[in-house]
């Protein structure tokens, strides 16, 4: 009896030591918990589970230790070009100037060549202007490098790019330019994408939201959609597919063409629900897509775009009453 209590004891103990661990590894999109809060859960019905590991393939995985606030990756493979690997996406709030809170996040994209680790990191906010007052997940970030652990990221440098994002990073945040379409009266986000200083930036995508998704629930509307139109067709092709990736539509047979050859000017892409049914659309097709309220989750939590759309969306919505 005391060699059985002994053993659920130690089984026990194993459990709380490791309680709050996660190992994935492969080609996929893994989710754990943020303990700062998701954004715009009011109409995404997800609190909690929105820190976010995309692992670019089969050879990268990520051990993520929530207790500690640990992040390891591991990756043995030796590239002949510089590839991204992996990424991680953390998700807080943090203080606008006008004192508002507002969500935020920090994005670290992991890259190797040959069989050395390199990281760059940049921050997402739905408004302009200095923050202050971070409350984000304080994660420390480290790699298997020559058979040693390399530490690419100290926790106290998450905020420290939100508060104080440096030279480089304050330049290219400036030359991204966000401009609202949206008309007096009208209640849906519709928002162009430039890059460029602010007078001579060139348009690059359209993106609308029409409705809230409010995606998870018995609440859930029975029409609603976002769009992107793009407005060039110098999209870079890697940028498109990777974004395909990490919201879930890689896969999609209609989307093939998008996959394989990036953005045409004008194409549009539409994810929404019609009747309560969701619909994916490309072009001058559609089809049922089930996975119409996941990928409308992932893109507005996890992508700078949605950010914003969803930030304006609910923003209307408080204005309005």
């Amino acid at each position: 009896m005391n060699v059985m209590r002994h053993a659920i004891l130690a089984a026990i103990c194993a459990m709380s030591a490791t309680a709050g661990a996660a190992d994935f590894a492969g080609r996929g999109v893994y989710y754990f918990a943020s303990a700062s809060g998701c954004p715009l859960s009011e109409l995404t019905g997800n609190a909690t589970q929105c820190n976010r590991v995309g692992l670019d393939d089969a050879a990268t995985s990520v051990e993520v230790d929530e207790k500690a606030h640990q992040v390891h990756f591991s990756n043995s493979r030796s590239y002949d070009s510089k590839a991204i690997v992996g990424d991680l996406l953390l998700q807080g709030t943090a203080a606008s100037e006008g004192g508002a809170r507002v969500p935020v996040s920090f994005h670290l994209v992991l890259s190797k060549s040959g069989g050395k680790w390199s990281v760059t990191g940049h921050s997402h906010a739905p408004v302009k202007g200095r923050l202050s007052d971070v409350r984000i997940d304080p994660y420390d970030v480290d790699v298997t490098e020559a058979g040693d652990k390399r530490q690419v990221l100290p926790s106290a440098q998450i905020a420290k790019t939100l508060t104080d994002p440096g030279l480089a990073a304050r330049f290219t945040s400036h030359l991204v330019q966000v401009r609202s379409n949206r008309a007096a009266g009208a209640h849906d986000a519709d928002i162009t994408i430039g890059l460029g200083a602010s007078k001579l930036s060139k348009p690059v995508m359209r993106a609308v939201l029409h409705g809230v998704p409010a995606v998870a629930g018995p609440q859930a509307p029975d029409n609603w959609s976002f769009e992107l139109e793009a407005l060039t067709g110098k999209i870079p092709d890697r940028v498109a597919q990777r974004e395909l990736f990490l919201y879930g539509l890689d896969n999609q047979p209609l989307l093939k063409p998008l996959m394989e050859r990036g953005f045409a000017s004008h194409d549009k892409l539409i994810v929404g629900a019609a009747g309560g049914k969701g619909f994916l659309r490309y072009g001058d097709q559609q089809q049922p897509f089930d996975g119409a309220d996941a990928v409308a989750r992932a893109f507005l939590q996890q992508s700078f775009i949605g950010l914003v759309l969803g930030w304006q969306q609910t923003q209307e919505q408080v204005h309005a009453h």
